[in-house]
């Protein structure tokens, strides 16, 4: 299998968006504009289907997967390597558990299913060079999965009874062990509670669970917590009820607020929503790029992306927010 190459150089992308920045850098009401500026870039073999990502705790490495392979990178350009291949089979996540001391190699978790009927799903871990293999005991590991700084959450959906007989749809998050995340499920005005219409991200504020339909409902739940950040599209918005292709790909921290990307499966349109503090919808903006963010990390202002063209682009960025010249 080729691995990964990576380019060495630099990109600024100011996207035509408006958030709102106070003078400590923090969401507020006034307009400003997203700038990314690019920190890394790795070209994946052929047209790889990357499924997720995630950033290392320092920020200096990178996760990546396929549907069977593992890769990790340094955000800084170095050439990408897979990850216990002579073990992992079927990724479903894969995260940092540990920041390594200086000069230290990370602690990675990757859950695998296996090869369907052959395999027992386990969660193989790789420390100090050593792959090592633990079954994986909890819930289906087929269902979407975060990992926060304690362990692995997943959420399931629910069909629950609510008023007039109506069924109320509802996500579930538990840990590995069974044990609930929170005190209460997240409430997701869905159209169905299939667990594939679910996507789950995991931030500072908590685990992010958010719908992949319209109306895009997500909600933050913090470890332990009942009280929950939640937003969704406004009811108002027409633009996607008619529009099959539109799924949204997560919901993920951006500062003190949240962004949320949505993508038109029939065309490189992608819409960015964004959301403050309270989960209150905020700005909408439209960018003809075939974009995904895969994790963010708001105490660096780093941001880890995918890009599909004529190759699939795994990207490292670092965000700033530029005022809007004020007109004379």
């Amino acid at each position: 299998m080729r691995r990964p190459r990576a380019t060495s150089y630099k990109v600024l992308i100011a996207i035509c968006c408006t958030a709102w920045i106070a003078a400590n850098g923090r969401l507020s009401a006034q307009a400003g504009r997203l700038v990314l500026t690019e920190s890394g870039r790795h070209v994946m073999p052929g047209h790889v289907l990357v499924r997720g990502g995630a950033l290392s705790p320092r920020g200096d490495a990178s996760l990546f997967w396929s549907g069977d392979t593992v890769w990790i990178a340094s955000t800084r350009h170095a050439e990408a390597r897979a990850v216990c291949p002579e073990r992992v089979r079927a990724p479903l996540g894969a995260a940092f558990v540990s920041t390594p001391a200086a000069g230290g190699a990370p602690v990675i978790e990757i859950i695998d299913g296996g090869m369907a009927g052959a395999d027992e799903p386990q969660i193989i871990r790789f420390s100090d060079d050593q792959c090592r293999a633990i079954a994986w005991s909890g819930p289906d590991p087929s269902l979407p999965t975060a990992r926060d700084a304690t362990g692995w959450v997943s959420a399931s959906g629910t069909g629950l009874g609510g008023p007039n007989g109506i069924p109320t749809p509802r996500a579930s998050l538990v840990r590995r062990d069974g044990t609930p995340f929170s005190p209460s499920g997240v409430d997701l005005p869905i159209a169905w509670s299939d667990s594939a219409a679910i996507s789950v991200s995991s931030g500072p504020r908590g685990i992010i669970v958010s719908s992949r339909h319209f109306p895009f409902a997500w909600s933050a739940a913090a470890d332990g917590r009942d009280r929950t950040v939640a937003g969704r599209i406004p009811a108002s918005n027409e633009t996607y009820y008619a529009s099959d292709p539109w799924v949204g790909t997560g919901v993920f921290t951006l500062d003190s607020g949240f962004v949320q990307v949505l993508a038109d499966l029939a065309s490189d349109r992608r819409h960015l929503v964004f959301y403050d503090s309270s989960g209150a919808f905020r700005r909408r903006r439209v960018i003809d790029v075939p974009f995904g963010i895969l994790d963010t990390a708001p105490d660096r202002r780093q941001l880890l992306a995918l890009r599909r063209t004529d190759r699939v682009e795994i990207l490292t960025y670092e965000w700033t927010w530029q005022p809007h010249r004020a007109r004379k």
